[in-house]
Parts: C-alpha cells; structure tokens; sequence
C-alpha cells in the first residue's frame, strides 16, 4: 500500500497552510500573485488557495499533478481552468505565458531543475517567474539540522525537501533573481526572476525535452 504524503491529503494541507497564512503568509500570497500580468501559468496549484487572488485581467491557467487536489482546487475556483500535468513536462508551446507563478511547489518537484527548465521554456523572452518557496536555512545549525530530517520528512510530507537551495537552481537554469520585491524570513523566500542569457543552458532543455518524451 502506497503511503500519502501530507501534500496529497487535501483538506491536512489546507489546514496547514491556514496556520502558516495566519502568521503572515497571506501577505506573500497576495504580493506574489498581484504581479502577474498577461496569461500566466501557475505551476503546482494544488488545492487553489492562490486562485480567488488573481485579478480578472489575469488570463489564467493551473496546473497540478495530484488529482485529489486538483478536484478541491477547482471547487474552490470553478471559473478557472485547470490542468492536471507535471512541472517537468508542460504541456504548453515555447513563450506561452508572460508569467509563471510557483508557491510551495519546488521544494517537491523530483528533479527540480527539469521543472525550471520547462518553466523557461514556456515563459515569454520578456516574461516573469514569480515565485514563493521555503528553502535552507542560512544558518549552519538549522541547516545541518534541515539535511538530517530530510530524508524521514521527505516521505512524511509527500515528496518535499526542506534543505533545497531552490535561488541557487532557479540561477542556474537561466534566470536573474532581481532585487525589488526580494524577501527572506528564515526558512522563507519571495522573488521575482526574469530570463538571463540563454547560453550555457542547453543540458537543461536537454533534460526537459526527455521528460516530455517519456
């Protein structure tokens, strides 16, 4: 018997992360989604608590692989249409969006680089990548402790990672983090990323254009 993680029981989500908004999340959530502009993807949806935040001038898409969140994600924003595929195989054309949104997600994608990678590719040469992750803490003892749960929370959790250096990937995979907007707050991380030189990134849209043939 399969075991589910805390991220594919819907309504345990949702409960945890109405604790994690009433200690300033929400905030983050609004910043994040009041930034797209154009038709956007948001990435990893899940139950759809970003949804109702989108303006009506937002030509909106989510997708999400789980089909139990899927299902209270379009309960919770009938209007929107919804999408049920994987972060590393899109199935969208190249510079399909002017934004793609990501909240919560890549600390759970398996190879979080390919995700990256498709992201780019389906993302406007002059578009924006709005994300909201938790990542690795700064601190060398909250770190280390982060590496050591890793592996149990991993399973618990439902395929999340809390010691990934998700700025450090999103860099690598060809995109410029800027400045404005960018927050940190111990585990938490907000930024805006655009598009850098595409040289140097062609092992990733190697990677990614596998994914999307197997």
């Amino acid at each position: 018997m399969t075991v589910r993680g805390v991220e594919q029981i819907p309504w345990l989500y949702d409960a945890m992360c109405t604790v994690m908004e009433w200690s300033g999340l929400s905030r983050w959530r609004s910043w994040l989604v009041e930034g797209a502009r154009g038709r956007t993807l948001e990435v990893g949806c899940g139950t759809g608590r970003n949804l109702p935040r989108y303006g009506a001038d937002v030509t909106l898409i989510g997708l999400e692989p789980d089909a139990d969140a899927l299902e209270t994600a379009k309960a919770r924003a009938p209007h929107r249409p919804l999408v049920r595929a994987s972060a590393e195989a899109l199935p969208f054309r190249e510079g399909a969006f002017d934004t793609v949104v990501s909240s919560l997600v890549f600390c759970s994608v398996p190879r979080p680089e390919v995700g990256l990678a498709e992201v780019r590719r389906v993302l406007k040469d002059t578009g924006q990548l709005r994300m909201l992750e938790h990542v690795r803490h700064d601190a060398a003892m909250l770190g280390w402790l982060q590496d050591t749960i890793q592996p149990a929370w991993t399973v618990v959790a439902g395929g999340c990672h809390p010691n990934r250096r998700t700025e450090a990937t999103v860099e690598a995979a060809g995109f410029r983090i800027l400045g404005e907007g960018r927050r940190g707050d111990g585990t938490m991380r907000r930024f805006v990323a655009v598009k850098s030189s595409s040289e140097g990134h062609a092992d990733g849209a190697t990677k990614a254009e596998a994914a999307r043939e197997g």
